[in-house]
């Protein structure tokens, strides 16, 4: 049995119990990992575990991200339940964002990953040039 099938062989009951049979269970658990994959998101969810922030800080912390992308995906993570937002009656107005019990269980796999990516960043670099001198050939 060649490894890709013995892998699905393991991996099969795992999805199907995480997706369901049910196409509105499928969708929902796509719709949740392109959420927690979404690169915006997993920045905010990390930046936001130490403790609240208000939108101009995660703006600055937050380079290449526009206004309204940032707007955008702190609005999704508040609808999934994973940040939450407090505005205070001040001129001008101060809104800030703190990190959901929901998402600071998300933060632990988030800062793994980041710590996995940059403890093998130079490794992944020199299969890139590798991989891309062998295609210029």
């Amino acid at each position: 049995m060649a490894i890709e099938d013995r892998m699905a062989t393991i991996h099969e009951p795992r999805m199907h119990a995480m997706c369901g049979h049910d196409p509105e269970e499928a969708e929902l658990f796509r719709s949740v990992l392109s959420r927690i994959g979404d690169k915006w998101s997993v920045m905010l969810v990390g930046m936001l575990h130490d403790g609240p922030l208000r939108f101009t800080e995660l703006k600055q912390m937050t380079s290449g991200i526009s206004a309204r992308m940032l707007t955008h995906t702190l609005r999704q993570l508040e609808r999934d339940g994973l940040v939450e937002r407090e505005m205070f009656a001040e001129i001008p107005p101060r809104v800030v964002y703190r990190s959901t019990p929901l998402g600071k269980s998300l933060a632990v796999p988030v800062m793994a990953i980041a710590e996995w990516a940059s403890a093998h960043q130079s490794e992944i670099t020199g299969n890139r040039d590798r991989y891309d001198a062998r295609d210029d050939g």
